[in-house]
This record gives C-alpha cells, structure tokens and sequence, in this order.
C-alpha cells in the first residue's frame, strides 16, 4: 500500500502562479518532484518485487552494437568502494545492490529480495532473497548471512561507521551501536551481541528482521545504499584493503563489475553476469571520469575519450546559454531533486551559543535573492522536507518564523553583547568542496553577504575538501556551516533521524541537540497513521525552529542535460526524465545508446 502526498507541489504551484506560470508550464518544471512522495505507508501486508528494474521492453531494435555509456563524473577520487562500512567512501554505486533498491517513481522494489512481507503491525519484515543466485562477482552466492554479518559490521562501535545510526530501527541496534545511550553512563549498560539484534537468517535465503516497534517505512530504508552488503571473504582475507582497487580483486553484487580503477582519471565498469537482471541490461561497458565539479559542463560539452559525459547537471552560470542555444535547449530536462541547503550554528561557539543570535540570523536571509542569483534553480525553504516529500509541512507559521525581516533580526540582538550589529568575534562559515555545479559556493557567498547586509557580521569562507569534508563536520567544532542534505530515502525520518538525532556514537554533524526533539523523532518512527505521524514531526520542526538547531534556506531544483544518442532514460509517473540521484542509483540499469558519433 502506498500513498502519495501533493501538499509540496502545491505549494511550489503558488509560488509559479503568483509568477504568472500556467498550471500546465508549472506541472513540466516541477512534476518531477513528485517522483520523491511515495512512502510505505499503514502496515503493509506483502510487497512484491517488480520482475525486472530495467526490463528489455526498454531496448530499441537501432540500439548502437556497443552498448558504452559515458557516466556521469565522479568530482573527487573515492576513497574506497566500502560503501558498508563508509557510506561516504564517495565510490561508484552500481558495483553493489541490496535487497531491496527504488525505482524511478522512487519506490522500494525488489532487487535481490524477490519478495518481502511484514506482519500484522508492520515490527517483523521478512525478506526472501533470490535462490541459488551467483551473484557475487567471484561466482558466490548472495545470502542472508551476507546481510545480517554486513549489518552487523556497519553497527558495532569498534568500526565507526558514521551511518550506523541508519539501522537504529532494528530491535537493538542503537543500544549495540551505543551502549548506555539515553539509559545512564556506557559503564552501566548491559553489553550486547549480535545475537542480541533483530537479525536472523532463517535460511540461506530467508532474512528476517526485527525491529523496535512498528515500521512500515522500513523498506525504504533497505531500499537505500547505506543497506547493502560487503564481501565477508574478502573483507576477513585482506582487512583495509579489500576495496581500494590496489592489488586485490574487488568482490561485488550490483549489476556492474570493477574493471579498472585510473585514480584521478576513471572508474570503468562492465556488466555483472551473475547479477540476477543481467539479460534486461542494455549497458555492456559504462566509464566514470573522475573530473573536477566545475569542469563537468565542459566535458559534457567538450569532452572526448574517456574524459566525457552522456549528462550533466547543469549549473546556474550556464544555464542561461543552454537555454538561448537552439541546439542545447533539446536537452535539458528539469527535475525537483529531494534536496535542502540549511545554515547550521554551532550553539556550543560564540557568538552562536546565544539563542538570541541563533533566531537573528533566521530573519536575516532573503531566500528569494538566492532563487534570482541561481536563475530558479532553488525555492525558498521553511521545513526541513522538500516539496514532493511526505512529510512536507505547508504550514505559514514557519514561514512566519523564518521570514526575511532585518528589523526583526536586529531586535533580537538587543540586550545581547552584539547589540546594533556590533563587538563581533572573528566567524568562519565551512562548506563543502566540489559542488560548483550545483551552485553552493555560489549561494554560500550570498549568504554571507546578506549576514553581513543585515546584522554586520564579517564572514570568512573556508572551503573543505570533500574527502576531508565529513571527517571534519563529525568533530562538531564548525562555528558556522552552510551544509545540504539530499534525502536518502523518501521519508520525513531521513531528515529529522539521520540528520538531527543527536544521541548516536558516530556521525553527528553538529553540536546541538534537544531531549524532547530526540524522543519525538523515536515517537514518530512508530506512529502508524499518517495525519498523527506528520504530527509528530510538525512538533518537531517547531521545536528545532524555536531552539536555533538549524535554518531551512532553498530547495534544490535542477535542470538535467543528457546527449542526443541517449535514449530509454526512466520516465517517472508524471512523464518526467528521472537522473540518477541520492536515492534512484539504477540510471544504468535502464538507459541505451543510439547513435553515437564515430
């Protein structure tokens, strides 16, 4: 059972046709965005998995005999393909599936579970996995051992995996990964095992899985990258160095294989054999150039060897030409991408730990600015869930909230020791590297500049590698972080969960935290009605609105360039192009190629 939820859309509706756009125009720029509101929702009973995610139906008969596809680029070298271990190994996604993976409407489906059920209150899942498969690329077969030991691995604290606490909702898991969390000091805490986890295999293909209350969102959670398995074998034989791509063969279960690794210069892949959806993949070869974000326009337009890109996003600074060029104009495609760009202060720094500053700087941003500078390639922001969403909150009190208003803002710093805009300590704004093309530096710059406008805070901007990105944010010591989440699966809990749960042994990325917004982001997960669901987290939002825990500043919005001889792309329900993305990572399993140049 699904439903859908237009509450979004409808809000981005208003904004267009206070702009003088058509319902119609409205619905091709932004109806993509409803490919992001499907949600497991009530207590589903049995899911079946679609029987093919790239179903041969999708070939053309003029299909160019060899099957190359030019990836889009990777911008920074990865640091392993352990996506188990390290979510954020920035690797190459298609070498690995789950049981589960989503679809172009961005619905979990099968991939090597073949079905899935649930029992009466959705607190059992039970995933039966493709039999008698040999699907690793060594020939081995995928089982439920190999999930229930990758799951385990990803959850112990001596291993430190900073998304651990993505599987918190299995029967024990945040209590394993944390001991003591919420329940007085670690030394205290009774010490579980793995047999203590809500994780059996019952056999080799059967896994079922336990959790701590109801969950009928739980297979969208399996559904996303964070889920899927590592090599046991090759894991124990070669410890650290079984998936850098050195000297040892990497073992894996996606629908592609490693064939080489260039680092800095390419990642190139070939088809599985042994993945269970092989003969429904057109694909023979793909290769992933390793190129810096702000020459990726160039080298989708430029490019040659091995060094181009059959799509691109394209970012503000060239949008506008693709669009007054008769030719490029073809082939953009827009698409709403389940994205926000958020202003995190730090409340444990000055000037920062003052609430007054914290609620200052919220009415100190004009988001409409940031709209025109990025030629609408984001929308104002008022909640932590992007239109399309479920979980979208249309609620005018946070826009209230969160209103550009520099009286406002200056009235909040009187009787603070910055009152008049004034006697401020050096500030330093972080952002992540690598993201030209997708316009933060650009949006960073402004908003510091509108702080400076508005409250005269001189801002300095210091740049963070992406490799070092995460490491750094998890240290908790930015004073000041302009920071986006892109959703992971499409469910308030990604949001309010996995970004602002603060009672986890790894992977927080700020320092704040509230007792009644963690126990109402644990009532929310079990909440099976919708209405009372979207509630919760309504509570929520207020709550880390009114503390100063984050500001909502812009949606993401983009428009997609894909090359002529590109053909089978997914379209999703509302016939919109769908790229790969944060959560639909199967682009390769669906798209052709027809007519490339020689």
């Amino acid at each position: 059972m699904t439903k859908y939820h237009d509450d979004g859309i409808e809000h981005l509706a208003k904004r267009y046709k206070s702009a003088g756009v058509d319902r119609r125009t409205f619905m091709k720029i932004a109806a993509g965005a409803t490919a992001g509101t499907a949600v497991v929702a009530g207590v589903p009973r049995m899911v079946s998995a679609s029987p093919a995610v790239g179903p041969a139906r999708r070939f053309q008969a003029q299909a160019d005999a060899e099957q190359v596809f030019y990836h889009g680029s990777l911008n920074d070298e990865p640091s392993s393909m352990d996506f188990n271990l390290n979510l954020y190994c920035n690797g190459v996604v298609e070498l690995w599936a789950g049981l589960l993976s989503f679809d172009e409407n961005l619905q979990p489906v099968g991939d090597w579970a073949e079905t899935f059920t649930a029992n009466e209150d959705a607190s059992v899942w039970t995933f039966n996995i493709r039999p008698n498969n040999t699907g690793w690329t060594n020939g081995d077969p995928v089982t439920a051992q190999d999930f229930v030991w990758s799951w385990e691995r990803q959850l112990n604290p001596a291993n430190g995996a900073a998304y651990a606490g993505f599987l918190f909702d299995i029967k024990n898991a945040e209590a394993y990964n944390t001991p003591g969390a919420g329940e007085g000091t670690p030394e205290a805490a009774p010490t579980l095992t793995i047999d203590d986890l809500g994780m059996k295999a019952l056999d080799d293909w059967t896994l079922e899985v336990t959790m701590e209350g109801p969950r009928g969102y739980f297979p969208a959670v399996v559904a996303y990258t964070a889920a899927v398995p590592a090599h046991r074998p090759s894991v124990e034989e070669f410890g650290d160095q079984w998936a850098l791509g050195l000297d040892v063969a990497l073992v894996s279960n996606g629908a592609f294989k490693l064939d080489n690794w260039e680092h800095q210069v390419k990642i190139e892949m070939s088809k599985n054999p042994g993945y269970w959806n092989a003969e429904a993949i057109a694909i023979d070869r793909a290769v992933v150039p390793l190129i810096p974000s702000s020459n990726d326009v160039n080298a989708y337009e430029a490019g040659d060897g091995d060094q181009q890109q059959d799509w691109s996003v394209i970012g503000a600074t060239d949008l506008t030409r693709f669009q007054e060029d008769a030719e490029l104009a073809t082939q953009l495609h827009p698409y709403v991408y389940p994205g926000i760009w958020m202003l995190i202060s730090s409340n444990a720094i000055p000037p920062f730990d003052d609430l007054n500053v914290r609620l200052a700087l919220t009415h100190a941003l004009d988001r409409e600015r940031l709209v025109s500078l990025t030629n609408e390639l984001v929308s104002p922001a008022y909640c932590m869930v992007p239109p399309g969403v479920f979980g979208f909150l249309d609620d005018p009190a946070f826009e209230e909230n969160l209103a550009f208003d520099p009286a406002a803002a200056m009235a909040l710093l009187e009787g603070t020791d910055f009152a008049g805009g004034t006697n401020w300590p050096p500030i330093t704004m972080y952002l992540r590297g690598s993201e030209e093309n997708i316009n933060s530096n650009l949006m960073a710059q402004d908003v510091a500049s509108q702080l400076k406008e508005v409250l005269g805070m001189d801002i300095v901007l210091e740049v963070i590698p992406e490799n070092n990105w995460r490491p750094r944010l998890f240290e908790n010591t930015f004073q000041l972080t302009w920071i986006r989440w892109w959703y992971d699966y499409p469910h308030p809990n990604n949001g309010y969960g996995d970004m602002f749960y603060s009672r986890k042994n790894s992977g927080k990325r700020q320092a704040w935290s509230n007792e009644q917004f963690d126990d109402l982001v644990n009532e929310a997960k079990g909440v099976s009605d919708l209405e009372a669901q979207l509630e919760v987290y309504r509570q929520a939002e207020t709550i880390i609105q009114e503390d100063g825990g984050y500001i909502p500043v812009v949606y993401r919005q983009d428009q997609i360039a894909y090359k002529p001889w590109v053909t089978n792309v997914p379209v999703n329900q509302q016939g919109f192009w769908v790229p790969q993305g944060n959560i639909f990572v199967n682009l390769l399993q669906y798209v052709s190629v027809e007519g490339r140049p020689e």
